[in-house]
């Protein structure tokens, strides 16, 4: 399966560039086009004024705020996309938090890939619509990156259940073009039917028949976080996609 469409979800200046060049890496691979999606949104505060309105200069000033900053944004998205050789459109959303992100989910749902910045300091709440509503797989891309670098060592997070079968598959298109690939287990026990060693075979299996270059690998936490064992990992296989 190829990727025709791709949405980009953009939510600071700075950030914008390296989700919208990893996304040009991939539509160009794949012929896609690129929708840059942002959301203005506006929630004033319930401040006051004497006569127990909501105070007009607090409200005015939130707007100019919000349009300022989908500016700087649309700006940079505009050079992006005036450099470009890949088909792209800018479609901004405005109004409340909940209007802004309702449309923004419908367009989500009607990509094949989603593309977004990662949160600084784990806030993902800012995503929390596309993640949960949109039902579509996205591609985080860490906001300390400032060069897209093609996936060539990839490494697959496992652990047999629903989640991670959907993400392996939803990946599929992206880890066509990976000269390595990694099947990662953390903590896995034997069972009756099957030593620890052999937990991420059959999925290993499967995916080698799309012609895949895959290898397994078991880890034990040893009293650390999960998510901290795949990251060490992570660094020690030169993994460029988790």
């Amino acid at each position: 399966m190829s990727l025709k469409t791709i949405a980009i979800i953009l939510t600071q200046a700075e950030t914008t560039r390296p989700v919208f060049e990893a996304a040009e890496a991939i539509a160009g691979e794949h012929g896609a086009h690129i929708i840059a999606l942002h959301g203005e949104v506006i929630d004033p505060p319930p401040v006051l004024s004497p006569l127990d309105l909501p105070d007009s200069s607090v409200i005015a000033s939130l707007y100019d705020a919000a349009a300022e900053k989908s500016s700087r944004i649309k700006a940079v998205f505009d050079d992006c996309a005036a450099r470009s050789s890949v088909s792209s459109e800018w479609r901004p959303f405005k109004g409340s938090s909940g209007a802004a992100t309702a449309g923004l989910v419908d367009s989500v749902r009607a990509a094949d890939l989603v593309i977004a910045s990662q949160p600084q300091h784990g806030n993902v709440s800012e995503h929390d619509s596309v993640l949960f509503e949109g039902g579509r797989p996205i591609l985080f891309i860490p906001w300390i990156d400032k060069e897209f670098k093609q996936f060539k060592r990839v490494l697959i997070a496992w652990d047999g259940s629903r989640g991670s079968v959907r993400a392996t598959f939803d990946s599929l298109p992206l880890l066509r073009t990976a000269s390595e690939i990694e099947l990662v287990s953390v903590d896995v026990r034997d069972s009756r039917d099957q030593p620890a060693d052999f937990a991420a075979s059959e999925i290993a299996a499967a995916l080698s028949r799309h012609g895949l270059n895959i290898s397994t690998r078991a880890l034990g936490s040893e009293k650390l976080l999960i998510s901290a064992v795949l990251e060490n990992r992570c660094s020690d296989f030169g993994a460029d996609l988790m």
